[in-house]
Protein backbone atom coordinates (compact mmCIF):
# COMPACT_ATOMS: atom_id res chain seq x y z
CA UNK A 1 0.00 0.00 0.00
CA UNK A 2 1.73 3.15 -1.25
CA UNK A 3 0.37 5.61 1.32
CA UNK A 4 0.90 3.40 4.37
CA UNK A 5 2.94 5.99 6.30
CA UNK A 6 0.30 8.70 5.99
CA UNK A 7 -2.38 6.16 6.94
CA UNK A 8 -0.46 5.20 10.08
CA UNK A 9 -0.47 8.83 11.17
CA UNK A 10 -4.25 8.55 11.57
CA UNK A 11 -3.69 6.02 14.38
CA UNK A 12 -1.89 7.73 17.29
CA UNK A 13 -1.52 4.37 19.06
CA UNK A 14 0.92 3.18 16.38
CA UNK A 15 3.51 5.69 17.54
CA UNK A 16 4.06 3.53 20.61
CA UNK A 17 2.56 0.13 19.81
CA UNK A 18 3.04 -2.64 17.28
CA UNK A 19 -0.63 -3.54 17.19
CA UNK A 20 -1.45 -7.00 15.82
CA UNK A 21 -4.67 -7.83 17.69
CA UNK A 22 -7.56 -6.57 15.57
CA UNK A 23 -9.48 -9.84 15.97
CA UNK A 24 -9.80 -8.86 19.62
CA UNK A 25 -10.37 -5.09 19.43
CA UNK A 26 -9.59 -2.90 16.44
CA UNK A 27 -7.68 0.35 16.72
CA UNK A 28 -9.57 3.61 16.28
CA UNK A 29 -8.34 6.20 13.77
CA UNK A 30 -8.70 9.86 14.69
CA UNK A 31 -11.54 10.23 12.16
CA UNK A 32 -13.73 7.83 14.17
CA UNK A 33 -13.01 9.78 17.33
CA UNK A 34 -14.24 12.87 15.47
CA UNK A 35 -17.53 11.05 14.82
CA UNK A 36 -18.03 10.55 18.55
CA UNK A 37 -17.24 14.19 19.22
CA UNK A 38 -19.67 15.36 16.52
CA UNK A 39 -22.52 13.56 18.29
CA UNK A 40 -21.50 14.90 21.70
CA UNK A 41 -21.21 18.47 20.41
CA UNK A 42 -24.60 18.32 18.68
CA UNK A 43 -26.33 17.24 21.87
CA UNK A 44 -24.22 19.32 24.25
CA UNK A 45 -24.83 22.52 22.22
CA UNK A 46 -28.28 21.40 21.04
CA UNK A 47 -27.23 22.01 17.45
CA UNK A 48 -30.13 20.41 15.54
CA UNK A 49 -31.15 20.56 11.89
CA UNK A 50 -34.51 18.77 12.22
CA UNK A 51 -37.58 19.43 14.34
CA UNK A 52 -36.25 17.17 17.13
CA UNK A 53 -32.82 15.90 18.03
CA UNK A 54 -34.18 12.35 17.74
CA UNK A 55 -34.98 13.06 14.08
CA UNK A 56 -31.36 14.15 13.58
CA UNK A 57 -30.16 10.87 15.06
CA UNK A 58 -32.61 8.80 13.03
CA UNK A 59 -31.53 10.56 9.85
CA UNK A 60 -27.91 9.63 10.61
CA UNK A 61 -28.95 6.02 11.23
CA UNK A 62 -30.61 5.95 7.80
CA UNK A 63 -27.37 7.21 6.23
CA UNK A 64 -25.42 4.52 8.06
CA UNK A 65 -27.92 1.81 7.06
CA UNK A 66 -27.32 2.71 3.41
CA UNK A 67 -23.55 2.71 3.87
CA UNK A 68 -23.58 -0.73 5.50
CA UNK A 69 -25.80 -2.19 2.78
CA UNK A 70 -23.40 -0.91 0.10
CA UNK A 71 -20.41 -2.29 1.98
CA UNK A 72 -21.79 -5.83 2.28
CA UNK A 73 -23.78 -6.04 -0.98
CA UNK A 74 -27.36 -6.03 0.28
CA UNK A 75 -30.38 -3.69 0.45
CA UNK A 76 -30.77 -1.11 3.21
CA UNK A 77 -34.20 -2.55 4.08
CA UNK A 78 -32.40 -5.75 5.09
CA UNK A 79 -30.29 -4.13 7.83
CA UNK A 80 -31.25 -3.93 11.51
CA UNK A 81 -29.16 -2.27 14.20
CA UNK A 82 -28.44 -4.37 17.28
CA UNK A 83 -26.22 -4.22 20.36
CA UNK A 84 -23.61 -6.91 19.60
CA UNK A 85 -22.99 -10.01 17.49
CA UNK A 86 -24.79 -12.25 19.96
CA UNK A 87 -27.80 -9.95 19.94
CA UNK A 88 -28.20 -10.43 16.20
CA UNK A 89 -27.76 -14.20 16.45
CA UNK A 90 -30.40 -14.39 19.18
CA UNK A 91 -32.87 -12.30 17.19
CA UNK A 92 -32.76 -14.99 14.52
CA UNK A 93 -32.87 -17.94 16.93
CA UNK A 94 -35.67 -16.47 19.04
CA UNK A 95 -37.68 -15.40 15.99
CA UNK A 96 -38.02 -18.84 14.40
CA UNK A 97 -41.18 -20.90 14.94
CA UNK A 98 -39.44 -24.03 16.20
CA UNK A 99 -41.00 -27.48 16.19
CA UNK A 100 -40.00 -30.41 18.36
CA UNK A 101 -37.69 -32.63 16.35
CA UNK A 102 -36.04 -29.73 14.54
CA UNK A 103 -32.27 -29.60 14.63
CA UNK A 104 -29.58 -26.98 14.26
CA UNK A 105 -25.93 -27.32 13.26
CA UNK A 106 -23.00 -25.15 14.32
CA UNK A 107 -19.23 -25.51 14.16
CA UNK A 108 -17.34 -26.35 17.33
CA UNK A 109 -15.36 -23.10 17.12
CA UNK A 110 -18.32 -20.73 17.27
CA UNK A 111 -17.86 -17.80 19.63
CA UNK A 112 -21.64 -17.88 20.32
CA UNK A 113 -22.65 -21.57 20.04
CA UNK A 114 -26.14 -22.35 18.81
CA UNK A 115 -27.33 -23.79 22.11
CA UNK A 116 -29.75 -21.38 23.79
CA UNK A 117 -32.68 -21.36 26.19
CA UNK A 118 -34.94 -21.03 23.15
CA UNK A 119 -33.62 -24.13 21.38
CA UNK A 120 -33.62 -26.17 24.58
CA UNK A 121 -37.11 -25.06 25.55
CA UNK A 122 -38.45 -26.09 22.14
CA UNK A 123 -36.77 -29.48 22.07
CA UNK A 124 -34.40 -28.56 19.25
CA UNK A 125 -31.43 -30.88 18.78
CA UNK A 126 -28.04 -29.18 18.55
CA UNK A 127 -25.48 -30.85 16.30
CA UNK A 128 -21.82 -29.84 16.42
CA UNK A 129 -19.75 -29.89 13.24
CA UNK A 130 -16.27 -30.96 14.35
CA UNK A 131 -13.10 -29.65 12.77
CA UNK A 132 -10.88 -31.90 10.68
CA UNK A 133 -7.45 -30.76 11.77
CA UNK A 134 -7.36 -27.02 11.16
CA UNK A 135 -10.46 -26.73 8.95
CA UNK A 136 -14.08 -27.71 8.46
CA UNK A 137 -14.90 -30.05 5.58
CA UNK A 138 -18.16 -29.48 3.72
CA UNK A 139 -18.41 -33.23 3.15
CA UNK A 140 -18.88 -33.62 6.92
CA UNK A 141 -21.64 -30.99 6.88
CA UNK A 142 -23.37 -32.91 4.09
CA UNK A 143 -23.33 -36.06 6.22
CA UNK A 144 -24.76 -34.26 9.25
CA UNK A 145 -27.51 -32.12 7.70
CA UNK A 146 -30.98 -33.50 6.97
CA UNK A 147 -34.47 -32.27 6.12
CA UNK A 148 -35.19 -31.59 9.82
CA UNK A 149 -32.34 -29.08 9.98
CA UNK A 150 -33.76 -25.56 10.32
CA UNK A 151 -30.64 -23.49 10.84
CA UNK A 152 -26.89 -23.80 10.25
CA UNK A 153 -24.56 -21.36 11.99
CA UNK A 154 -20.95 -20.73 10.97
CA UNK A 155 -18.38 -17.98 11.28
CA UNK A 156 -17.21 -16.64 7.94
CA UNK A 157 -13.74 -16.30 9.49
CA UNK A 158 -13.23 -18.41 12.62
CA UNK A 159 -11.96 -16.35 15.53
CA UNK A 160 -9.69 -19.18 16.69
CA UNK A 161 -7.39 -19.84 13.73
CA UNK A 162 -8.83 -17.75 10.90
CA UNK A 163 -10.29 -20.63 8.89
CA UNK A 164 -12.37 -19.00 6.16
CA UNK A 165 -15.50 -20.60 4.73
CA UNK A 166 -16.67 -20.33 1.14
CA UNK A 167 -20.14 -19.06 2.02
CA UNK A 168 -21.70 -19.76 -1.36
CA UNK A 169 -20.76 -23.44 -1.16
CA UNK A 170 -22.13 -23.71 2.38
CA UNK A 171 -25.35 -21.91 1.43
CA UNK A 172 -25.95 -24.32 -1.43
CA UNK A 173 -25.77 -27.35 0.88
CA UNK A 174 -27.93 -25.68 3.53
CA UNK A 175 -30.63 -24.56 1.09
CA UNK A 176 -30.83 -27.98 -0.59
CA UNK A 177 -32.31 -29.20 2.71
CA UNK A 178 -34.64 -26.23 3.16
CA UNK A 179 -32.61 -24.79 6.04
CA UNK A 180 -31.30 -21.25 6.58
CA UNK A 181 -27.69 -20.10 6.91
CA UNK A 182 -26.73 -17.84 9.83
CA UNK A 183 -23.26 -16.27 9.66
CA UNK A 184 -21.14 -14.57 12.31
CA UNK A 185 -19.05 -12.20 10.17
CA UNK A 186 -17.48 -10.07 12.88
CA UNK A 187 -13.99 -11.30 11.92
CA UNK A 188 -14.61 -10.64 8.22
CA UNK A 189 -16.40 -7.36 7.53
CA UNK A 190 -13.90 -4.52 7.33
CA UNK A 191 -11.01 -6.86 6.57
CA UNK A 192 -12.10 -8.62 3.38
CA UNK A 193 -14.49 -7.93 0.52
CA UNK A 194 -17.93 -9.45 1.11
CA UNK A 195 -21.13 -9.74 -0.91
CA UNK A 196 -23.83 -11.54 1.04
CA UNK A 197 -26.47 -11.30 -1.68
CA UNK A 198 -24.10 -12.95 -4.13
CA UNK A 199 -23.22 -15.62 -1.55
CA UNK A 200 -26.94 -16.32 -0.98
CA UNK A 201 -26.69 -16.02 2.81
CA UNK A 202 -29.86 -15.67 4.87
CA UNK A 203 -28.65 -13.96 8.05
CA UNK A 204 -25.40 -12.20 8.99
CA UNK A 205 -24.53 -10.68 12.38
CA UNK A 206 -21.61 -8.25 12.73
CA UNK A 207 -20.03 -6.24 15.56
CA UNK A 208 -17.97 -3.33 14.19
CA UNK A 209 -15.42 -2.81 16.98
CA UNK A 210 -12.85 -5.10 15.38
CA UNK A 211 -11.90 -4.72 11.71
CA UNK A 212 -14.50 -2.03 11.07
CA UNK A 213 -12.75 0.07 13.74
CA UNK A 214 -16.15 1.21 14.94
CA UNK A 215 -18.04 1.40 18.23
CA UNK A 216 -18.78 -1.12 20.93
CA UNK A 217 -22.44 -1.41 21.86
CA UNK A 218 -23.67 -0.98 18.29
CA UNK A 219 -23.83 -3.85 15.81
CA UNK A 220 -25.94 -4.84 12.82
CA UNK A 221 -27.89 -7.80 11.50
CA UNK A 222 -28.57 -8.62 7.86
CA UNK A 223 -31.84 -10.47 7.23
CA UNK A 224 -32.54 -11.14 3.55
CA UNK A 225 -35.89 -9.98 2.16
CA UNK A 226 -37.17 -13.54 1.82
CA UNK A 227 -36.69 -14.13 5.55
CA UNK A 228 -37.76 -10.81 7.09
CA UNK A 229 -41.42 -11.68 7.51
CA UNK A 230 -40.65 -15.26 8.56
CA UNK A 231 -39.02 -14.07 11.78
CA UNK A 232 -40.98 -12.70 14.75
CA UNK A 233 -39.26 -9.94 16.76
CA UNK A 234 -38.31 -11.34 20.16
CA UNK A 235 -39.06 -8.02 21.92
CA UNK A 236 -41.08 -4.90 21.23
CA UNK A 237 -40.77 -1.20 22.02
CA UNK A 238 -41.49 2.20 20.56
CA UNK A 239 -39.91 1.35 17.21
CA UNK A 240 -41.92 -1.81 16.56
CA UNK A 241 -44.81 -1.73 19.02
CA UNK A 242 -47.93 -3.72 18.22
CA UNK A 243 -50.42 -1.43 19.97
CA UNK A 244 -52.70 0.22 17.40
CA UNK A 245 -53.59 3.32 19.41
CA UNK A 246 -52.07 6.77 19.05
CA UNK A 247 -48.27 6.65 19.25
CA UNK A 248 -45.79 9.55 19.10
CA UNK A 249 -43.56 7.66 16.63
CA UNK A 250 -44.43 5.47 13.68
CA UNK A 251 -43.87 1.75 14.23
CA UNK A 252 -42.31 -0.67 11.77
CA UNK A 253 -43.92 -4.06 12.16
CA UNK A 254 -43.35 -5.85 8.84
CA UNK A 255 -41.45 -5.69 5.57
CA UNK A 256 -38.10 -4.38 6.81
CA UNK A 257 -35.36 -5.72 9.04
CA UNK A 258 -35.76 -2.52 11.03
CA UNK A 259 -38.72 -4.20 12.73
CA UNK A 260 -36.18 -5.99 14.95
CA UNK A 261 -35.07 -2.63 16.41
CA UNK A 262 -37.36 -2.26 19.40
CA UNK A 263 -35.98 0.92 20.97
CA UNK A 264 -33.32 3.59 21.12
CA UNK A 265 -30.01 2.45 19.64
CA UNK A 266 -26.44 3.59 20.28
CA UNK A 267 -26.69 6.80 18.24
CA UNK A 268 -23.24 7.95 19.33
CA UNK A 269 -21.94 4.75 17.75
CA UNK A 270 -23.88 5.55 14.59
CA UNK A 271 -21.94 8.79 14.13
CA UNK A 272 -18.65 6.96 14.78
CA UNK A 273 -19.36 4.07 12.41
CA UNK A 274 -20.27 6.46 9.59
CA UNK A 275 -16.77 7.92 9.90
CA UNK A 276 -15.22 4.47 9.99
CA UNK A 277 -16.92 3.28 6.80
CA UNK A 278 -16.12 6.59 5.09
CA UNK A 279 -12.49 5.97 6.01
CA UNK A 280 -12.48 2.40 4.69
CA UNK A 281 -14.25 3.45 1.49
CA UNK A 282 -11.60 6.11 0.91
CA UNK A 283 -8.85 3.50 1.15
CA UNK A 284 -10.86 0.91 -0.77
CA UNK A 285 -11.84 -2.41 0.80
CA UNK A 286 -9.99 -4.25 -1.99
CA UNK A 287 -6.78 -2.43 -0.96
CA UNK A 288 -7.47 -3.25 2.69
CA UNK A 289 -7.83 -6.95 1.88
CA UNK A 290 -4.73 -7.02 -0.34
CA UNK A 291 -2.57 -5.41 2.34
CA UNK A 292 -3.79 -7.84 5.00
CA UNK A 293 -3.25 -10.90 2.82
CA UNK A 294 0.21 -9.81 1.66
CA UNK A 295 1.42 -9.08 5.19
CA UNK A 296 -0.01 -12.39 6.40
CA UNK A 297 1.74 -14.35 3.64
CA UNK A 298 5.01 -12.89 4.88
CA UNK A 299 4.07 -13.73 8.49
CA UNK A 300 3.22 -17.31 7.53
CA UNK A 301 6.61 -17.80 5.86
CA UNK A 302 8.48 -16.35 8.83
CA UNK A 303 6.61 -18.52 11.33
CA UNK A 304 7.40 -21.64 9.33
CA UNK A 305 11.05 -20.58 9.12
CA UNK A 306 11.07 -20.33 12.92
CA UNK A 307 9.72 -23.88 13.08
CA UNK A 308 6.35 -22.86 14.47
CA UNK A 309 3.36 -25.13 13.79
CA UNK A 310 0.98 -22.78 12.01
CA UNK A 311 -2.63 -23.66 12.86
CA UNK A 312 -4.18 -21.58 10.07
CA UNK A 313 -4.65 -23.39 6.71
CA UNK A 314 -1.94 -22.30 4.31
CA UNK A 315 -4.37 -21.58 1.46
CA UNK A 316 -6.62 -19.38 3.63
CA UNK A 317 -6.63 -15.73 2.64
CA UNK A 318 -7.65 -14.70 6.11
CA UNK A 319 -7.01 -11.72 8.41
CA UNK A 320 -6.11 -14.12 11.25
CA UNK A 321 -3.07 -16.37 11.59
CA UNK A 322 -2.66 -18.63 14.63
CA UNK A 323 0.21 -20.89 15.61
CA UNK A 324 0.69 -23.47 18.35
CA UNK A 325 2.64 -22.08 21.28
CA UNK A 326 3.68 -23.32 24.70
CA UNK A 327 2.67 -20.97 27.52
CA UNK A 328 0.94 -18.59 25.09
CA UNK A 329 -0.54 -16.31 27.75
CA UNK A 330 2.85 -15.70 29.34
CA UNK A 331 4.42 -14.94 25.99
CA UNK A 332 1.57 -12.59 25.04
CA UNK A 333 2.07 -10.75 28.34
CA UNK A 334 5.81 -10.40 27.74
CA UNK A 335 5.15 -9.07 24.24
CA UNK A 336 2.57 -6.65 25.60
CA UNK A 337 5.16 -5.31 28.04
CA UNK A 338 7.26 -4.58 24.95
CA UNK A 339 4.23 -2.86 23.36
CA UNK A 340 3.63 -5.66 20.85
CA UNK A 341 -0.05 -6.68 21.07
CA UNK A 342 -1.26 -10.16 20.09
CA UNK A 343 -3.56 -12.71 21.76
CA UNK A 344 -2.33 -15.80 23.60
CA UNK A 345 -4.83 -18.50 24.57
CA UNK A 346 -4.58 -21.82 26.41
CA UNK A 347 -7.46 -23.24 24.36
CA UNK A 348 -6.87 -25.87 21.66
CA UNK A 349 -3.57 -26.94 23.14
CA UNK A 350 -2.23 -23.41 23.45
CA UNK A 351 -1.93 -20.95 20.60
CA UNK A 352 -1.00 -17.41 19.65
CA UNK A 353 -3.29 -15.39 17.37
CA UNK A 354 -1.98 -12.59 15.17
CA UNK A 355 -4.54 -10.42 13.41
CA UNK A 356 -3.18 -7.65 11.21
CA UNK A 357 -5.00 -4.77 9.54
CA UNK A 358 -4.27 -2.54 6.56
CA UNK A 359 -2.00 -0.25 8.57
CA UNK A 360 0.38 -3.09 9.51
CA UNK A 361 3.66 -3.50 7.67
CA UNK A 362 6.45 -6.00 7.10
CA UNK A 363 8.43 -4.12 9.75
CA UNK A 364 5.70 -4.93 12.29
CA UNK A 365 6.01 -8.61 11.46
CA UNK A 366 9.81 -8.54 11.64
CA UNK A 367 9.61 -6.99 15.14
CA UNK A 368 7.17 -9.69 16.26
CA UNK A 369 9.28 -12.52 14.82
CA UNK A 370 12.43 -11.09 16.40
CA UNK A 371 10.81 -11.23 19.83
CA UNK A 372 9.21 -14.67 19.55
Amino acid sequence: MNNIESIREDFPTLKDWTYLDNAFVGLMPKQVREGYMEWIDEWYNFRITKNTILNCWLEKSTILRNMISNLIGVQSSEIAFTMCTGSGLNIVINGIDWKKGDNVIFTEWEHNPLVTNTTRKNGVESRVLKASGNRFELSNLEKMIDDKTRLVQISQVCYTNGFRFNLKDVAQIVHEHGAKLLVDATQAVGAIQVDYKKDDVDYVSVAPYKYLMGPAGLAFLYVNNQSVNELTPDRVGWKNQLYEGDNPEESITEGKAEKFEYGTINFQGVYALIKSIEYLNKIGIENVENQIINVNKYLYEKLEYLGKKVWTPIENESPIISFIQENPENLAKKLQNMKIKVTGRRAHGGHMRVSVHFYNTIDDIDLLIKNL
